[in-house]
């Protein structure tokens, strides 16, 4: 049995961020979550908050790019076709935090389509061949279009599946995160105490 697909386009709204990092007068300060943030986390969490940069927006920009849990950020150019819409799951809301330009942002209806479930299925080589077959450009930069984005074929299950979906991989990615906090807080081994054993025993 087939499983039916739907355009994205068709099931969430796709919009494409040109908020710089300049700071101007008579705009709004913000702070600004960048294409770095986005590529190097599976989601973006509160925990995050202080640590994006400030910049300021347009109340327009801030209207249409404000992170809201449930969303999906990604990233929408590359230098390689291989390396192309890395998505990130918005896990909280932000009163003062939009999205930086390089990235699309992504706002499913939530009455079909989870934000978890989708994060998830953007992160799998299904979407990243998609990606990189319908990615423009040649050379040294790569981008993906509002079209193309649109027209990604996205593989529907029921909703309470698709929430079971994303609640798994949001508790893997939760694990990782605070192994990864328990090893940096881990004091190092102390080579050079052991150098110095070695040559008196020597």
């Amino acid at each position: 049995m087939q499983m039916d697909k739907q355009k994205l386009g068709d099931i969430a709204t796709v919009e494409i961020s040109g908020v710089d990092k300049k700071t101007k007068d008579g705009e709004q300060e913000i702070r600004l979550c960048n294409f770095v943030d986005v590529y190097y986390n599976w989601a973006i969490t509160t925990a995050q908050h202080d640590g994006f940069m400030f910049a300021t927006a347009r109340p327009n920009e801030i209207s249409k790019f404000q992170l809201k849990k449930g969303q999906v950020a990604l990233t929408k150019d590359s230098e390689t076709r291989d390396d192309i819409g890395v998505p990130t799951y918005i896990a909280d809301d932000f009163d003062d935090v939009i999205l930086g330009y390089h990235c699309a942002l992504i706002t499913p209806n939530k009455d079909i389509l989870d934000g978890r479930y989708l994060n998830a299925l953007l992160h799998t080589d299904y979407a990243k061949k998609y990606f990189a077959c319908n990615a423009s450009g040649s050379g040294q930069r790569y981008a993906l279009s509002v079209e193309a984005l649109n027209s990604f074929p996205v593989p529907m299950i029921p909703l309470r599946n698709q929430e079971r979906i994303g609640e798994i991989f949001s508790a893997l990615d939760k694990k990782i995160e605070l192994n990864r906090r328990i090893n940096q807080n881990l004091p190092l081994p102390d080579h050079s105490l052991r150098v110095v054993e070695v040559r008196l025993a020597a």
